[in-house]
């Protein structure tokens, strides 16, 4: 029987300290995203057009908060994004951005049940999308249904 309180007593305890460890999302995050979400929009729909705006305003936001939440290394692949000058570089670059941002997500422990990842076997690679609605930005309107949801931020 005196087990039982201290059951309950570490029960309660790790109700509390649990979300602590889990973050959710910051406006510094949500602004990267939704800057993100239109390149990807962009590159499902098969054209480079609004791509440099977007990544370059997505690159603003990553330098001013780096390091102190994005890694150094996102800065150098948006801006490969930036210059891209084709639709096969943009998406090159778009997968080590979404490779980084994926990983950011990861390591802050980001749970807000509003970011989903898909994964398209076909292009081997990953995104972020704010919905569960498939639409491939690594191969457009040739396959843009490819891809399921991995994981949920």
């Amino acid at each position: 029987m005196k087990k039982f309180p201290l059951l309950i007593a570490f029960i309660v305890l790790l109700g509390i300290v649990s979300p602590l460890f889990a973050e959710g999302s910051s406006p510094v995050l949500d602004s990267a995203l939704q800057e993100y979400f239109k390149v990807g929009k962009l590159l499902s729909d098969d054209t480079l057009k609004g791509v440099p705006q977007a990544a370059t305003t997505l690159m603003d936001i990553v330098q001013k908060n780096t390091p102190s939440f994005f890694p150094e290394t996102l800065l150098a692949k948006v801006k490969l994004l930036v210059e891209a000058k084709d639709l096969d570089s943009a998406r090159l670059a778009f997968k080590d951005v979404s490779d980084i941002l994926i990983e950011t997500l990861r390591t802050k422990k980001i749970k807000t049940g509003k970011y989903f990842v898909l994964t398209c076997p076909m292009a081997q690679a990953s995104w972020i999308q704010p919905d569960k609605e498939v639409r491939n930005p690594y191969y457009g309107s040739a396959m843009l249904l490819c891809g399921d949801v991995t994981a949920e931020f």
